[in-house]
């Protein structure tokens, strides 16, 4: 499998064109996240999309919540030009930076109360030590008691416990009529991780490095090596 160039416009436009296909649960747990936006999210506040992409998660987001306003960044031209292109009939409501998700410390969010923060299916492209970077950073730029959403990809990282994540897959696969492409074998597994530029870390690092950077951390849904986990910034009060 070859690795995915995400500044390729053939590459994102494949991608915008079907994300369900080798990621079933991503549905679900879009949904859970998307709920939870709209019975918190206050009219005024900013919303804070660290790696925006092609702008899909927005469009159902603004349908849901109709003056929500988003603040996005992202590092590809192509996955940009797509969001643009896509939220057209909301122009008024989202801007876009482009930056490098690696350098986040030295990008300036324009101006702004940001209430919550959402990451979806992109801090696993880049290394642990950038992963620890951008939590830190986005916990910089939450308001006191703000929200945090990441719904991403997981490490499989035992061998001995393997076979129980294909079996999860697999039932995907035939309760979805989808094809995963996760591999029949751990060693199998780590080489299409690899190859395809993915860098995942473990779940229980993910809830390490949140909670150090003074995140209240839950996992509110599971699905093998897919996760959404919710984050709340402490307040003055420790509310």
């Amino acid at each position: 499998m070859p690795l995915e160039d995400w500044t390729d416009p053939e590459t994102a436009r494949a991608w915008d064109a079907d994300q369900t296909t080798h990621n079933p649960t991503r549905a679900e747990q879009l949904d859970i996240m998307l709920t939870i936006i709209e019975d918190h999210y206050k009219q005024g506040k900013r919303i804070l999309d660290v790696g925006i992409g092609s702008g899909i998660v927005e469009e159902m987001l603004f349908r849901r919540v109709p003056g929500a306003y988003v603040v996005g960044v992202d590092m590809s031209e192509a996955m940009v030009a797509l969001a643009h292109n896509r939220l057209k009939p909301y122009v008024a409501q989202y801007e876009i930076a482009l930056h490098d998700l690696r350098d986040i410390a030295l990008f300036t969010l324009p101006a702004g109360e940001y209430q919550i923060a959402f990451s979806v299916q992109v801090i696993h492209n880049v290394a642990d030590e950038y992963k620890r970077r951008i939590f830190e950073w986005i916990y910089g730029v939450l308001e006191e008691g703000g929200l945090f959403l990441l719904l991403d990809r997981m490490a499989v990282q035992s061998p001995t416990l393997f076979g129980a994540y294909k079996s999860a897959w697999d039932r995907l696969d035939r309760a979805e009529g989808t094809r995963m492409r996760e591999g029949s074998t751990f060693e199998q597994h780590t080489s299409i991780v690899r190859d395809r530029g993915d860098q995942p870390a473990g779940l229980e690092e993910h809830l390490q490095w949140l909670r150090a950077c003074g995140f209240d951390v839950a996992v509110l849904h599971l699905h093998a090596n897919r996760a959404l986990i919710v984050c709340r910034k402490g307040t003055a009060s420790g509310e």
